[in-house]
């Protein structure tokens, strides 16, 4: 006989659910207007959503129920499914809606229920609350009334829906009939112990997995490997702790039903490949099963799998056809393969590993054998991503600082502060508000994004730093050898970025239309290269100093006048004869008093035209006239200059056009004591 909850605890849980908000998105659009119209005699919050949209609406959801349904994309709402799971656990129900019956076997351990459609509205609720009333049932099964006695109630008070039976008899018939969600059962009993009661369960095909904690006052070593033998998920001891208790079904609760690796499994022996499906379910993995390399290989143009388990005689080729297939996906698609041989050959063995795989198991094998040399590959596969992530941002130059710190000097947790040279460089992107505003937020995120891959791939490749980025901004940092190396790297990824920023505006129909510029401020000086941050919280490895924050107003001073970079003396003067430049000008930034010379870059010394080579002359020519406050001569010659600038449009500035000012106005007021020194007054 089954022990029940009360008729009102029953009602409770109906309500709660039917009140669970619903989300729907829903591509077919007959099905949808289907859907929509019948919905509204439901007397229930429901709402119609596209994909972009997802991420929002269910933010602002604390529990919900989520039916997804796509016409041509429905692996890739399996990917969504499991990435959700893994954030919302059990508070997100996820349906899964497709006309292909197939699909489920993919979808099988990620989402909580899938349907064959079209069904009807009241089918599709029934289905989605159905998932909910049995997310929280507990079997207890146990042969004293004192624990029943003490269990129960606290566990209805924790919200958990109890069901109880008395002997492992009525416990696996009981099981078999509510499907419970958790399984709490005692060893000693009468008619079938726990064991027995255990090893039944299992080989129930409905509840074939459920959870299954075990609890006896036998104790022992060899009482508790019998228990996982028979099945069991955990093992407690009594007397059980309630708090204890209800924190480990808690847990199993939160444990993921899914959002692990894809795995494919490519075996043709159906009964093994159960098995091992089971396994990896288990333990939150999402198996997919093919029984040829080329069923295998189709699987993996539709589902991304981090890993292959094949065995080596596959029954359409053999298993070097199998992992040259493999090596013929491309790099993001390609699966690491582990081997299962029907023997110990260390003759296959060899030739496997020669071919490209990772790993052979003999059989037979345990499940714990299998499951330690996945976690194990999957764990190297993590590694080396992880070492390619940081590489695409860090240089080899932070990564050996930090081995310094957290491996050669043995002092993880102690904040670093060193005094280096580094040349550092900062980008902004010219008119960015305007930008803004004549394009739609996507777009603005997306043409920022496409400029910084370029700009990352073109520092990183010149050994540089990227510190941060700070919206449409850009500071990377080049550390010094002693050899001036950071000034000619920098200067040289400055000229190479102004190239790829000209050939990403000319390959963008967007941009072609609409370039984007940039402006640049390098300077070289002494920095503090340190830890920065909370340190129970972020720290970040950056520099600081006077000679960053330099680097920062170049940048802005380009504005005024009217180049895209600025470059410091400290910077230009190693390989001033490498490069071809002028100066622009000599300015006290604020918050200093010496004065600092910064020059344009126009290109490498052999690279420049014509054009650009008698513009420097006259320049440089005017603007040592204007430093020794001849300044009629020296607007003569920023006049003839001016002809010869790039930029050229009635009212738009450039350096000619701004020292023409300048000259205009210092002869009408001559300074006293001149000295040829301007005054920047922005940061």
């Amino acid at each position: 006989m089954i022990a029940a909850p009360d008729n009102n605890s029953l009602k409770q849980s109906s309500a709660q659910n039917s009140e669970r908000p619903i989300i729907f998105h829903v591509e077919n659009e007959l099905y949808r207007r289907f859907l929509e119209t019948h919905l509204k005699n439901q007397g229930r919050g429901f709402q119609f959503i596209d994909r972009p949209a997802l991420a929002e609406a269910i933010s602002q959801m604390s529990e919900g129920i989520l039916i997804l349904q796509s016409d041509n994309d429905e692996y890739g709402l399996i990917e969504i499914a499991a990435r959700l799971k893994r954030l919302f656990l059990d508070k997100l129900r996820i349906v899964l809606l497709s006309a292909d019956h197939s699909i489920s076997i993919h979808a099988d351990g990620v989402v909580d229920a899938f349907i064959q459609y079209p069904v009807s509205v009241s089918e599709l609720l029934e289905v989605a609350d159905s998932r909910n009333e049995v997310s929280r049932r507990v079997l207890l099964i146990d042969d004293s009334r004192l624990v029943h006695s003490t269990i129960v109630g606290p566990l209805r008070e924790a919200g958990y829906e109890v069901f109880q039976a008395y002997d492992g008899a009525e416990g696996v018939e009981m099981a078999r009939e509510v499907k419970p969600r958790l399984i709490i059962c005692d060893v000693e009993m009468p008619r079938l112990n726990g064991f027995e009661a255990c090893a039944a369960i299992r080989n129930l095909p409905e509840i074939g997995e459920t959870y299954i904690i075990m609890s006896s006052s036998l104790g022992s070593a060899a009482d508790q490997q019998r228990g996982f033998e028979a099945g069991v998920d955990e093992y407690i001891t009594k007397p059980v702790i309630i708090e204890e208790l209800i924190d480990r079904l808690d847990r199993a609760l939160r444990q993921p039903n899914a959002g692990r690796e894809n795995i494919l499994i490519l075996e043709k022996d159906e009964s093994l490949a159960r098995n091992i499906i089971k396994a990896l379910i288990k333990h939150g993995f999402r198996p997919h099963h093919a029984t040829s390399i080329k069923a295998g290989l189709r699987t993996l143009s539709r589902i991304n799998c981090d890993l292959a388990i094949a065995e080596i005689e596959p029954q359409d080729g053999s298993i070097i056809d199998m992992l040259n297939g493999l090596k013929a996906l491309s790099a993001d698609r390609r699966p690491d393969a582990i081997i299962l041989a029907a023997h110990e050959s260390h003759a296959d063995s060899r030739m496997v590993m020669n071919a490209g795989a990772l790993g052979v198991i003999s059989k037979p094998f345990s499940a714990d054998k299998m499951l330690a040399m996945i976690e194990r590959s999957l764990a190297d596969r993590r590694a080396q991503r992880e070492r390619a992530q940081l590489q695409r941002y860090v240089s080899k130059a932070s990564i050996r600082m930090a081995l310094e710190k957290s491996v050669m000097s043995g002092d993880a947790a102690a904040a670093r502060a060193d005094r280096k040279t580094a040349t550092i460089l900062f980008s902004d992107i010219v008119n960015f508000t305007a930008r803004c505003e004549r394009n739609t937020p996507r777009q603005v995120v997306e043409q920022v994004n496409t400029l910084f891959d370029v700009m990352t791939r073109v520092i990183m490749e010149s050994d540089g730093d990227i510190d941060k980025f700070m919206g449409d901004a850009c500071m990377a940092f080049w550390l010094e050898d002693g050899s001036h190396s950071s000034c000619k790297k920098s200067l040289d990824a400055m000229l190479k970025m102004r190239q790829a920023l000209k050939e990403m505006n000319e390959t963008s129909a967007l941009l072609a239309a609409d370039p984007i510029g940039i402006r640049i401020g390098i300077n070289t000086g002494e920095v503090i290269l340190c830890d920065i941050g909370a340190a129970e919280a972020r720290v970040d490895l950056t520099i600081i100093g006077d000679s960053v924050n330099v680097a920062s107003r170049f940048e802005s001073a380009a504005k005024q006048y009217g180049v895209d970079n600025l470059i410091s003396e400290a910077t230009l003067a190693p390989f001033y004869s490498r490069y071809a430049s002028r100066i622009i000008d000599r300015v006290r930034v604020k918050g200093k008093l010496e004065a600092l010379s910064c020059y344009e870059l126009f290109n490498f010394a052999d690279h420049i035209t014509t054009t650009e080579k008698e513009l420097i002359e006259i320049f440089d020519a005017g603007f040592l006239a204007y430093t020794e406050g001849r300044f009629e001569k020296a607007l003569k010659l920023f006049k003839e200059s001016d002809r010869l600038e790039a930029v050229q449009l009635e009212g738009a500035n450039n350096p000619s056009r701004l020292y023409m000012r300048r000259c205009h106005k210092l002869t009408l007021e001559p300074p006293e004591n001149w000295d040829g020194v301007w005054h920047l007054t922005d940061k």
